[in-house]
């Protein structure tokens, strides 16, 4: 409406100043409609002046009053020609005022326009929302030391933003959060990396273990030089391989050779050991066992890999029985 009002009032102006209205016999007969026409403008002009207005306008207002209290002295010393020019000039004052706020008022309103437009953006919050609480489980997975709080700080902007319909700025938080998220999805995929190739080397070192019980037994059995020199090749492979994808493939290469030549016959025992391994370390952490016992377990644990070693599968079956059941009790 303003916008409007301010259009009509340049309109009007003009007219006034290309066509010489002051000439007009209304004017001519009586001058005191050159104030009314003055003042009217000014009333016009004033209700759109705020304090967001330029310095220059508020100082092209203020002379245009000027104009307009010289006019109205100059009615009251009946000065007609007088009364005109100061008529003229405070109407060209306001003509420039009212262009300058016509200028001013269009990109306002266009961006009101735009923000009527922006649809609320409670939808793509809570599905970042969503994929951040994701990210923080795989960074507990992974003991990741990634500091969400400033994710926490902005998703508690955006839900106020939007609850005060102030959508283009959520939409500005919302890419900030997007943003932060690639960089810690990232970090997390680098600590991920880490923790697999450390865990792949760990299985890797454990496998050579078994390995070399492997090629102790085949050397005893007196087995081809030929399968104990793949052995060992493989072995040698393995030991080297770093990266986890390398470590698998060298670990399946192994299982297709023990199968080749039917030396898988102690995997499960050796499986086993695995797993009476890993409840002996888990007991270690705790008060259920006691110093004396963990070492006799390990020693015992050792027994049975030598046995294995010496291709002596059933003293060491029944050694592994009778450790796995003792750790099983202490562990209930």
């Amino acid at each position: 409406m303003k916008k409007i009002l301010s259009l009509a009032l340049l309109i009007l102006v003009s007219s006034m100043v290309l066509g010489g209205m002051t000439n007009t016999a209304q004017a001519q007969t009586d001058p005191s409609i050159l104030l009314k026409i003055a003042k009217h403008a000014h009333k016009q002009l004033e209700s759109q002046i705020n304090q967001d207005s330029s310095d220059k306008t508020k100082q092209l207002f203020k002379e245009g009053t000027q104009q307009i209290n010289a006019l109205e002295e100059s009615l009251r010393n009946n000065d007609t020609d007088l009364a005109k020019k100061h008529f003229l000039s405070a109407m060209r004052i306001f003509k420039e005022i009212s262009q300058q706020l016509t200028n001013n008022q269009s990109p306002k309103a266009e961006m009101a326009t735009l923000r009527a437009t922006i649809e609320d953006p409670s939808a793509d919050l809570l599905r970042m929302q969503e994929y951040v609480d994701n990210l923080k489980v795989i960074a507990k997975k992974y003991s990741a030391s990634i500091d969400f709080s400033e994710l926490d700080d902005l998703f508690v902007t955006a839900k106020k933003q939007i609850t005060d319909k102030q959508f283009e700025d959520a939409l500005q938080t919302i890419y900030k959060i997007k943003q932060i998220t690639t960089d810690l999805n990232s970090e997390i995929r680098g600590y991920a990396s880490q923790q697999e190739q450390s865990r792949a080397k760990e299985y890797a070192q454990k496998y050579l273990e078994q390995l070399d019980r492997l090629i102790e037994n085949a050397k005893n059995q007196r087995l081809s030089e030929d399968i104990i020199q793949k052995l060992e090749t493989a072995r040698e492979n393995l030991s080297t391989a770093t990266d986890p994808h390398e470590i698998i493939k060298q670990i399946k290469q192994i299982i297709s050779i023990k199968e080749q030549f039917e030396l898988t016959k102690n995997d499960r025992l050796e499986s086993r050991v695995m797993q009476v391994e890993k409840a002996l370390l888990k007991l270690s952490n705790s008060d259920k066992l006691s110093q004396a016992d963990l070492e006799d377990a390990k020693k015992t644990l050792q027994t049975i890999k030598r046995h294995l070693s010496q291709g002596e599968f059933e003293t060491a079956n029944d050694l592994l029985r009778s450790l796995a059941s003792l750790l099983e009790q202490l562990r209930d």
